[in-house]
């Protein structure tokens, strides 16, 4: 799915307005609009400000990425000294080719893992890697070079001079294979470098449209680092002979320069490179993969703490204590952490998919073919130019040099890659998708008028690279060295390319988030390929040089070759070996087509043909590879396109020839022929056939698309009996036929496409199939003449579905033209609409979609609305035109009956309406005949001149990132006491995240965002759910009742929050689970009223009571029962005629049937006997203006001071809201309802404000009139998710306006449990008679070992006397430890905002400061408190105090006594303590906790005691304040106490409860303490596996035994609810008593 939080200025910001008006607004008070306006502006300075940081930082690593790749390529200027080697160090050719075949093996064949390493830790650590090598690389060569010549001095250093007495002897094996682990070095660094800059600027570049032109930069740059490295080693690093004329390069400073420079270089590549939006790169390839089905059914997103969104299992979440203990940025780093997973699970599903592509397997033996001769030609250049000349050969005139020609190679392989770079950026068809390569009918008709594919590009250079390697073997160089810059430009400028070409087509067609592992994997490859070519000429020329005359070597001691034999059989055998390689890429790319990845269309109608036609015969299994089960709004979604079509296709098939006079005459009728334009892989014959066999009699099935395409389908027709054997009288193809091809992604050559001899690659008598491409509709008109003959006397149905939209609009107008040309004709087109502009939220994320596929949708804007598409049709020659936007065909009978709706809720549990409906309005079917009377196009917009337009301040306060986005929640206001004056914040709570549903509320405040909030949350609770609701009843607090997991599993349960106490109360239960109810509070009563509501069995048909003592009592209905709802506004009216009665509005929802109701009604409730409620409804005459109030989702209340009603949001039954209608006030008058008036913001007209979705959204009236809209969004169909970025407050007219900005604080978590309170109980601590005495803990000595072995085996806590715990206990104290620990060491701490800390409230800050601040702050009464952490690892390695503070540990002695402890030890903590209170809680291991300094008092309670104590299933603490409550614990409790001095050490069993707090000698806030905490293991086994940092991680079997729970309670899901809750109940009293033994 997309980015649910975009900049407002790069898609929702630029909206279209609300409503454009000529008059003045009326936008409140001026402060208002100024406030905001400023605010707006200062968030375009920051969003400017941070896009030009992007620019910035993307430009830096551009240029250090060129920086690395221009000077990474030092290894291809192997042959300006290679040959040197063969001279001076007297190695043979195979030891030549043997240090560049390491050089060359050592840089291909880890270039997978450093890939791997490259795509999940980033490029700078791989570029700091480089930097190592390189300089150890070239200072070992340069050392051994040294040393080798050192030796072999007495050798001639010119050609054939004998400057000793003979040879000198050949350099020993170990200096030989010293050389070969250094040029090993040099290869790994070059590899670590090039790849670290190529997937920087492939992963930073790759995206855009010039991604061609972004990866040959640093290719070409790579290229270019042999030619001036060449020209810097021949022209400044050379040696000075005899004569003073230069001779060869000087190899040891020549080294050593390289040694020096690659080091700087791989420093700045390692603060230099950074990939920016690694981020953005990650979810988009999620929602592509998501899209493509590849993520389907994944367990990516639902970690152990969430829960999984629509559909899922239910899972309590897990609490592990500690985990936010790490670091002050605990948020953050979960972030942080939870995008590593998704980049992590995304990078290795990428992996996966790669490597078993069996076209990529292909293209990389390819590669190896190809790119092997170029390598070794290179790396021989040195030793080739030599043969051309006699050794001894005084040259007339300058010879040639290797120098001029690496510096060839480099130029031409410079060229030629930005070229090709530059050229298939212009040439080449646009990829569909940046990840998965997208192969579809309708994007195929969106063409450039001519391109030309990389595949095309990389074979022609590949056949250049074979012509230079050929013109070398064929002698044609022989004795002529100045031709040799033909071979080296040829060779260098196929190498170039290929080398160019080859990651850009991997990026194309498998994406740039996982580009350094592809192409690494594929780069291992050439190392093969050089080594094997190399060994090759090494043995060509070795056997050249043994059987010619060598005039200078007369003893043999030099190895030397001319003439052709040294070379050409080698280059021969390359030459062949890159044809082949053009074979197998060619081969590749044909079968590619036949295994490309089904695009997201063709997998979900395979999803919904197997989940809606379970008893039909199944068609389009056979062109889809792997069957992905699509969510439920795409399954609907694409179950109802498929239906509309197959609809207006079988009235076709049913309908009587158009000339009735003629058949009562006996004249045959007209053959009926159904054509499919942009056909691809549907597979309409087929279902006909199977489903109306009596009506496709002497019927023509006519597929057309492009001819590539159609060649794949009719491939896969053949290949299938199931297709094949429906149809009869098969032709078979002519012989002259031939099929034009495209690249991989379905793009065809436009010549081709054109000229082929016969359009038509498949006959039969039932089907056939015509290659063409749209815009060439003569063709079609001679492909359908030749199979149907008389054109004139057939019947045609044409059907696009979503297919020529593709198209410019022009062209696809003339298809549209030329099919009403033919006669008798019908036209049934599918397309995307914008009947709210393209500024609407949903039809910019949808826009955004396609322009990401590169495949935009042309004609939507000139044919936006239903209208449009009427008048197109009427204007291009069609008499009778039907137009629905899908929304309005889904509640026409002629599409689908009431009972055909309700059907579909059988297959699977739906409940995405809101967005249904967002989607099926923005898609419009057209049903166009050529004969008959005019059509008419279905009202879609309803006149509302009558009600007045008035302008409202619409506030608008951004928020950044996503944690705050959520929707289908509920919120509350809530006063919260401060210091100096109460607080209004706004508590969100539960509802849909961006991943899964939510256990947690969000915290909204007004002013500083850095301003402490101190809401917390007692223990207690409802569980995570959606689509409930949320009511303020005054006194005893806000109601939320029932609500839903899935669609399949509604909630009962009520809760009760009290604002006094911040806690959640569980109340009366629903009768029966509900979701989408509706629920208004009875005037200032505790009371109120709850109508209609979704259950397990259908709608709820009751109306409910509730109130805070007698629960919930069902109404009687007088008169006539309204029409059962779910989803409908329900609404109060704050005038009575009496206390005991109430009256209100009952307006729109949803009927069983799916279809919006239209009803209206007004209310009136009798409460005079509570027992026995009775309400009355009215139905009301509704105004034309009123057609846009019956809404679904819509949340509705009464203005203060006003008649009138407010109705924001929802979805309507026929059309979409659009700016004029998505905020109305309308009166309700006797037997009459009207609209009065709509408000629109005009600022949304410039753009300044974004368009808010009002769907899922929370709305609150404030108490002042304002109304703030939290959260809501919209999954967008297929295309993403758009998420509202801010928070929006309704500013009435004559409404006093805070415009104080709204500001997300933080998130609450909401632990769930607790038992039934009664709102009248005011004891709520679930406590019997009175509170337990407190038994004091037992005090004893232990002497020896033994004894305490004997007390851990008793399993009690006991205090231990008398023991030596060195001299801590007396030097310890604050000014010590700072000056042993150091003031500067940094220690996270816990803040604490009182003196109770709470884990699950989170009532305290994490923060990061020095010691010494720590212990001052601490000194003055600060409430801080210090558990220390791994100083080395800390979020993966228990603390230990040796290791983490190694100057206080000597201090601190452990008894002998204890010797059990610190053989079983698990960490030993600092725990240093101001005036607060550690919370409830316990640990899994066994432990002493040795009291230092000060003194400290602790409450232990047993472990039994855990069910009494609020402990939330899963979780190890509580926020039971134990120290405030001490003396109204539950009586069920055995609590024990100990106060610990200086030396006493307290043994705490595992398990056993316990909370701490300081104890000074008076009740001074300074008294602190001091401890040393040491964890051990008392089991031999049973811990859970896996990291443990805390030592409260449960055991292995608790772990597994939640798991089971989960699974028990499932197993019940489908049992009636009484009988689920008594089998539960029975279950759990079994557990009860097996664990009472």
């Amino acid at each position: 799915m997309l980015s649910p939080a975009l900049p407002a200025d790069e898609g929702i910001s630029a909206s279209t307005p609300l409503l454009h008006s000529d008059t003045a607004s009326t936008l409140g008070p001026a402060s208002s609009s100024a406030s905001s306006v400023r605010s707006l502006s200062l968030r375009r300075s920051e969003r400017a400000t941070k896009r030009r940081a992007v620019a910035a930082a993307r430009t830096l690593s551009f240029a250090s990425a060129v920086l690395s790749s221009i000077c990474a390529g030092s290894i291809t200027v192997f042959s300006l000294y290679g040959h040197i080697f063969q001279e001076r160090l007297h190695y043979s050719q195979y030891q030549v080719n043997g240090l560049a075949s390491a050089a060359s093996i050592a840089m291909y064949i880890p270039v997978s893992f450093l890939g791997y390493l490259c795509d999940r830790v980033g490029p700078a650590p791989l570029s700091f890697l480089s930097a190592l090598f390189f300089s150890a690389g070239y200072g070992l060569a340069a050392g051994l070079y040294r040393r080798a010549a050192a030796v072999t001095s007495g050798s001639a250093l010119l050609y054939g001079g004998g400057g000793g007495d003979g040879p000198p002897p050949p350099g020993d094996t170990c200096a030989f294979a010293g050389m070969i682990t250094a040029f090993v070095l040099i290869g790994v660094g070059t590899c670590s470098m090039y790849l670290s800059a190529v997937a920087t600027c492939a992963k930073n570049f790759g995206r855009g449209k010039h991604r061609g032109l972004a990866l040959a930069v640093p290719i070409a740059a790579f290229g270019l680092s042999g030619m001036w490295q060449s020209q810097v080693g021949s022209r400044v690093f050379y040696e000075r002979l005899a004569d003073g004329s230069k001779g060869d390069v000087d190899v040891f400073h020549f080294f050593m320069f390289l040694a020096v420079l690659l080091l700087v270089v791989g420093l700045i590549g390692t603060f230099g490179l950074r990939i920016v939006d690694e981020q953005d790169i990650i979810d988009e390839a999620v929602e592509e993969l998501e899209r493509s089905g590849f993520l389907d059914g994944s367990a990516l997103f639902s970690p152990a703490r969430s829960e999984r969104g629509y559909g899922a299992i239910e899972q309590d979440p897990i609490d592990v204590e500690g985990a936010a203990i790490i670091d002050s940025t605990k948020d953050a780093d979960e972030e942080q952490e939870e995008a590593r997973i998704k980049k992590q699970w995304v990078l290795n599903a990428e992996t996966r998919r790669f490597l078993t592509d069996p076209t990529m397997w292909c293209f990389a033996v390819g590669f190896f073919f190809m790119i092997g001769p170029g390598e070794a030609f290179i790396n021989n250049l040195g030793t080739i130019i030599k043969t051309l000349y006699p050794p001894t050969l005084h040259y007339v005139g300058k010879p040639t040099s290797a120098a001029t020609h690496v510096s060839i190679v480099g130029i031409t392989s410079t060229v030629v890659r930005l070229l090709t770079g530059s050229l298939t950026d212009l040439l080449a068809p646009s990829p569909q998708a940046q990840h998965v390569q997208i192969t579809s009918a309708a994007p195929m008709l969106q063409r450039r008028p001519f391109t030309v594919s990389r595949v095309s590009f990389l074979l022609f250079f590949a056949g250049i690279l074979s012509l230079g390697l050929a013109a070398l073997a064929s002698g044609l160089i022989q004795n002529h060295g100045e031709r040799f810059w033909l071979v080296s430009g040829l060779v260098g400028a196929g190498y170039g390319a290929v080398f160019s070409l080859t990651p850009i087509i991997i990026t194309v067609i498998w994406g740039v988030e996982n580009f350094a592992t592809n192409w690494g994997i594929v780069a291992m490859f050439p190392a093969l390929g050089a080594t094997l070519w190399g060994l090759v000429y090494s043995a060509v020329y070795d056997a050249g040089a043994k059987n010619s005359v060598s005039p200078g070597g007369g003893d043999g001691g030099d190895i030397f070759c001319y003439g052709v034999e040294c070379y050409a059989p080698a280059f021969w055998a390359m030459a062949a070996s890159v044809w082949v390689a053009c074979g197998l890429v060619l081969w590749a790319k044909l079968t590619k087509k036949n295994t490309q990845t089904n695009n997201s269309s063709i997998v979900s109608k395979r999803s919904v043909e197997k989940l809606y036609y379970p008893d039909e015969a199944h068609f389009f299994r056979f062109f889809v590879k792997k069957f992905q089960r699509r969510a439920p709004l795409i399954n609907r979604g694409y179950h109802f396109r498929l239906h509309v079509i197959d609809v207006l296709v079988r009235k076709f098939l049913k309908r009587r020839s158009a000339d009735e006079g003629a058949a009562a005459a006996g004249v045959p009728g007209r053959k009926k022929v159904v054509v499919n334009l942009g056909c691809g892989s549907d597979v309409i014959p087929w279902q006909c056939l199977t489903r109306y066999p009596d009506d496709c009699r002497d019927v023509v099935f006519v597929d057309v698309d492009f001819p590539d395409l159609m060649e794949r389908k009719r491939q896969t027709v053949l290949s299938t009996p199931e297709l094949l054997g429906a149809f009869t009288g098969v032709r078979p193809r002519a012989a002259t036929e031939s099929t034009p091809t495209s690249e991989s992604n379905g793009t065809p050559q436009a010549k081709a496409a054109t000229t082929s001899a016969s359009p038509v690659v498949f006959e039969s008598d039932q089907y056939v199939q015509i290659g063409c491409d749209l815009r060439d509709l003569k063709t079609l008109r001679e492909a359908l003449e030749k199979v149907l003959g008389d054109v004139a006397g057939c019947s045609f149905l044409f059907v696009a579905e979503v297919s020529i939209t593709y198209m410019e609009t022009p062209a696809a107008d003339k298809v549209i033209e030329f099919a009403a040309s033919l006669g008798d004709a019908e036209f049934v087109l599918l397309e995307q609409i914008l009947p709210a502009g393209e500024k609407h939220p949903f039809a910019t994320t949808m826009l955004r979609h396609f322009e990401k596929l590169n495949t935009p949708i042309k004609s939507v804007n000139t044919y936006s609305t239903v209208n449009d598409q009427l008048r197109r049709f009427e204007a291009r020659g069609w008499n009778s035109v039907l137009v629905w936007t899908l929304w309005q065909a889904w509640a026409d009978e002629t599409f689908l009956s009431a009972a055909d709706r309700r059907k579909l809720d059988e297959v699977e549990p739906f409940d995405e309406w809101e967005e249904f409906a967002l989607f099926a309005s923005h898609y419009c079917v057209v049903h166009a005949r050529t004969s008959g009377g005019g059509g008419v196009a279905p009202q879609t917009t309803p006149s509302n001149s009558l009600a007045t337009v008035q302008s409202v301040a619409l506030q608008y306060d951004e928020l950044p990132g996503q944690k705050w986005q959520r929707r289908f929640a509920a919120a509350m206001p809530v006063v919260q006491k401060a210091d100096s004056a109460d607080e209004q914040i706004l508590v969100n709570v539960m509802g849909l995240g961006t991943k899964a549903r939510m256990q947690s509320c969000d915290i909204y405040i007004q002013g500083d965002a850095d301003s402490v909030v101190e809401f917390t949350l007692r223990e207690g609770g409802p569980t995570s759910r959606m689509c409930h609701t949320l009511t303020d009843l005054g006194g005893v607090g806000f109601l939320l009742a029932g609500g839903r997991a899935s669609p399949s599993t509604p909630f009962k349960d009520c809760w009760l929050f009290d604002r006094s106490e911040n806690a959640w109360k569980r109340t009366h239960d629903l009768p029966a689970p509900l979701y989408r109810h509706s629920v208004a509070r009875l005037g200032e009563t505790e009371m109120a009223l709850l109508a209609g509501g979704k259950s397990k069995e259908g709608t709820f048909d009751d109306y409910l009571l509730y109130h805070p003592q007698m629960g919930w009592i069902s109404c009687d209905v007088v008169g006539t029962r309204p029409t059962p709802v779910y989803g409908a506004a329900l609404a109060p009216c704050r005038d009575a005629s009496s206390p005991n009665r109430f009256a209100g509005i009952f307006i729109g929802g949803l009927v069983d049937d799916g279809v919006i109701s239209d009803q209206i009604l007004t209310w009136i409730l009798d409460v005079s006997n509570k027992k026995k409620p009775v309400i009355t409804f009215t139905s009301q005459r509704a105004l034309e203006s009123c057609h846009s109030l019956a809404r679904f989702g819509a949340t509705c209340f009464q203005l203060q001071h006003s008649n009138e009603f407010i109705m924001l949001g929802g979805v309507v039954g026929d059309h979409l809201l659009d700016q004029q209608d998505g905020i109305l006030a309308f009166s309700i008058q006797p037997g009459e309802c009207s609209i009065t008036r709509r408000f629109v913001d005009p600022r949304i007209l410039d753009g300044t404000l974004p368009w808010p979705l009002l769907v899922g959204s929370s709305v609150v009236s404030m108490p002042d009139g304002r109304v703030v809209i939290l959260g809501g969004g919209a999954t967008c169909f297929s295309m993403g998710t758009f998420w509202n970025s801010g928070v929006y407050t309704l500013h009435l007219p004559a409404l006093d306006s805070n415009t104080t900005p709204w500001v997300y604080k933080k998130a609450v978590d909401i632990i769930p449990g607790g038992e039934f309170s009664s709102p009248s109980n005011t004891d709520d601590r679930g406590t019997t008679g009175e509170s337990p005495a407190i038994k004091p803990i037992a005090r004893l000595r232990v002497e020896t070992k033994e004894d305490f072995v004997r007390l851990v085996r008793e399993g009690r806590p006991v205090v231990l006397e008398g023991l030596y715990l060195g001299r801590c206990v007396s030097a310890w104290n604050l000014e010590y430890l700072v000056d042993r620990v150091g003031a500067d060491r940094k220690v996270v701490i816990h803040d604490s905002a009182t003196q109770a800390m709470d884990f699950n409230a989170k009532n305290f800050r994490y923060v990061t400061t020095g010691f010494g601040d720590f212990t001052q702050k601490m000194a003055k009464g600060d409430r801080l408190y210090l558990r220390a952490l791994s100083d080395e690892k800390p979020a993966e390695k228990p603390a230990m105090l040796a290791d983490d503070f190694p100057l206080l540990a000597p201090d601190f002695v452990l008894p002998t006594q204890l010797s059990l402890v610190a053989e079983n030890l698990f960490s030993s903590v600092l725990r240093i303590s101001g005036p607060v209170n550690m919370w409830l809680h316990y640990d899994v291991m066994a432990n002493v906790y040795c009291q230092i300094g000060g003194s400290k008092r602790l409450i232990l309670f047993p472990p039994a005691d855990v069910e009494h104590l609020s402990f939330a299933p899963g979780a190890s603490s509580s926020s039971v304040d134990v120290f405030a409550s001490v003396d109204a614990l539950p009586s069920q409790t055995h609590p024990h106490e100990a106060v610990l001095a200086p030396g006493e050490v307290l043994f705490l069993p595992p398990l056993w409860l316990h909370t701490a707090t300081p104890v000074g000698e008076s009740s001074s806030s300074s008294s602190s303490s001091v401890a040393v905490n040491v964890f051990f293991r008392d089991l031999e086994s049973g811990y859970a596996a896996g990291r443990d940092v805390y030592g409260n991680r449960d055991l292995a079997a608790y772990e597994k035994g939640r798991q089971d729970v989960g699974r028990i309670a499932n197993s019940f899901q489908k049992l009636p609810d009484g009988a689920r809750e008594f089998y539960l109940l029975r279950l759990a009293d079994e557990l009860r008593r097996k664990a009472r033994g």
